[in-house]
C-alpha cells in the first residue's frame, strides 16, 4: 500500500487524544453509538493522511452493516473517494443490482458536501444523518439550492443532524478541522508546477 506523507506531529497528537476521548464516551443519546463509529473512522482516515471524515450504513433493524472513511490520498490519490462515496461504492459493488437502501440510514461524521449529497440522493438511502454541520458549507446547509430534478428525487429522503451528545458533534468537527489544512496543502501541491 502506498503511504501519503506523514501527518504533522501536532495533528497526530490531537487525533490520538480525540480517539481516546471517543473511546471512553458513554452513550446517552439515540445516535451516540453511530456517531462514535463514524468519528472513529474519521480519525483513522485522518491518521492515514486523508481528510478526517467517516461514514456508515445502518440497516432498518439498527445494525451497522458497513463503515468507511475518506480515502482521497491513501492508499492512492482518488479525488472522488470521500467517505460517503467510498461507502456507497463499496455497498453497491457488494450488492450489485440487488443494492437497495430503502429503510437504511447513512451516518456521516460531517455534513456531506454537495458532491456527496447528490451521490446519496442517487443511492436512494432513506435517511442521512450527519454528526456535525459543515458550518453552512455542506450539501444541505450550504449556499446552493438543489436543482429541481435532484430536489424531486430527494423528496422521500431525510437529511438531518444526528441526535447525539453535543461533545461528539464538537469532536467530529475538531477531527475534520485538524486535518483539512494538510489536505488543502496536498491538493494545492497537485496544482503547482513541479
Amino acid at each position: 500500500m502506498n503511504r501519503a506523507e506523514p501527518i504533522a506531529a501536532d495533528v497526530r497528537t490531537q487525533l490520538m487524544a480525540l480517539r481516546a476521548e471517543v473511546g471512553g464516551h458513554r452513550d446517552r443519546e439515540p445516535h451516540d453509538r453511530y456517531s462514535r463509529i463514524a468519528i472513529g473512522q474519521a480519525i483513522e482516515g485522518g491518521l492515514e493522511g486523508n481528510a478526517a471524515i467517516g461514514a456508515l450504513i445502518v440497516d432498518p433493524d439498527g445494525e451497522v452493516i458497513l463503515s468507511e472513511r475518506n480515502r482521497m490520498f491513501v492508499p492512492r490519490f482518488r479525488s472522488d473517494f470521500h467517505a460517503e462515496m467510498v461507502l456507497l461504492t463499496r455497498y453497491e459493488n457488494e450488492h450489485g443490482n440487488e443494492a437497495d437502501l430503502r429503510g437504511h440510514t447513512l451516518v456521516s461524521s460531517l455534513e456531506p458536501c454537495e458532491m456527496c449529497t447528490i451521490r446519496i440522493i442517487n443511492s436512494g438511502v432513506t435517511n442521512t444523518l450527519f454528526v456535525a454541520s459543515d458550518l453552512g458549507k455542506g450539501g444541505m446547509t450550504g449556499p446552493n439550492t438543489l436543482a429541481a430534478h435532484w430536489a424531486r428525487l430527494a423528496e422521500p429522503q431525510t437529511f438531518a443532524t444526528a441526535d447525539c451528545s453535543p461533545r461528539l458533534a464538537e469532536i467530529a468537527l475538531e477531527v475534520f478541522q485538524a486535518t483539512i489544512g494538510g489536505v488543502v496543502k496536498k491538493m494545492m501541491a497537485r496544482r503547482l508546477p513541479g
